[in-house]
């Protein structure tokens, strides 16, 4: 009997070990894919970001801000509204913090202005290094609004960045453009919405909001155009594609990256987006014969080192949490 016992006991213990084998190779099975999908839907990101920059260059000389937003607003909303549904199904309209949403909708739509007035009027890898610099003020700001600590290292590493912007845009030489403040006043206007999403997200779906702001955007465009109907232009078959072509790209930008941060930790998405400065000044060269001065390298070199340094004390400060 006791010879019995002792036989099932070491069956059962066998089996489990065998069984938690199974599990643990399993788990990591699953663990490489969902981390590689992130950094493949990150890299993604990175390049509907350019193409959104290419696209923009080349609509640039043939219509108005006003008709371009217009466009990319309503042609975005069919694709993000059937991914919401797809994401959320019946509930894909649900909000329940619809005041930081406004904020949120106020704040991407200068956002997005700034932006596409700094890609419109200066080099491509000069505006996308300032816009880069957005994550250097949501470091210097979160303390203030959010009341998060920041070590001296982060410290240190915004003061590394703002002076990187001051070397990119040379404020001292007296050639400082108007279109420099382009590039600034979207780096703010993303750490402001930087900080409103972090708390918009604790409550509200990101594709929910996602379709509420575009929504919301293309109403405010076509108000701006019954008021102001000159600044609609008319376009040709040629510009109409690339507008489609806009919105196409802009709602793949917002779920790649939507669905990179399901995949993997935030510093990862953060710092693959880094890429996309040297991509912007090496697409900016070759399509747009673009070239930045030695100073404007050095400068966009310094903010995205100090913003990598962010990114991995912020990966350090969570991982500790």
């Amino acid at each position: 009997m006791l010879k019995i016992l002792l036989q099932k006991f070491k069956t059962d213990f066998v089996s489990v070990k065998f069984w938690q084998l199974i599990c643990f190779c399993k788990r990591k099975l699953i663990e490489v894919p969902k981390s590689l999908t992130g950094v493949f839907l990150s890299m993604l990101a990175v390049l509907f970001a350019v193409l959104t920059g290419v696209l923009l260059k080349k609509l640039g000389s043939d219509i108005n801000l006003v008709t371009t937003l217009f466009y990319r607003f309503l042609f975005s909303i069919p694709i993000l509204t059937g991914y919401a549904v797809y994401i959320r199904g019946r509930d894909f309209l649900q909000i329940n913090q619809p005041r930081i949403l406004a904020l949120r909708t106020i704040l991407g739509c200068c956002g997005i202005t700034f932006w596409f007035l700094s890609l419109r009027s200066m080099p491509f890898g000069m505006a996308t290094a300032l816009f880069q610099s957005s994550v250097i003020f949501v470091t210097l700001f979160s303390p203030l609004f959010l009341g998060e600590s920041v070590g001296i290292y982060r410290w240190a590493a915004v003061v590394a960045g703002l002076f990187g912007v001051v070397i990119i845009t040379d404020p001292f030489s007296g050639n400082m453009s108007l279109y420099v403040f382009y590039g600034i006043a979207a780096a703010l206007a993303g750490a402001a919405l930087s900080l409103v999403l972090r708390q918009l997200g604790k409550g509200d779906a990101p594709a929910s909001v996602a379709v509420w702001y575009n929504v919301a955007g293309f109403v405010l465009l076509s108000i701006l155009v019954v008021v102001f109907p000159n600044q609609l232009q008319s376009i040709s078959k040629d510009v109409f594609v690339d507008l489609i072509l806009l919105g196409v790209v802009g709602s793949a930008l917002q779920i790649a990256i939507t669905t990179a941060y399901k995949h993997s930790e935030a510093v990862v998405v953060a710092s693959m987006r880094y890429l996309q400065m040297p991509l912007s000044a090496v697409v900016g060269y070759f399509l747009f014969a673009e070239v930045m001065s030695p100073k404007e390298i050095i400068g966009a070199l310094v903010i995205i080192l100090s913003c990598l340094v962010i990114a991995f004390r912020e990966l350090l400060r969570m991982r500790k949490i």
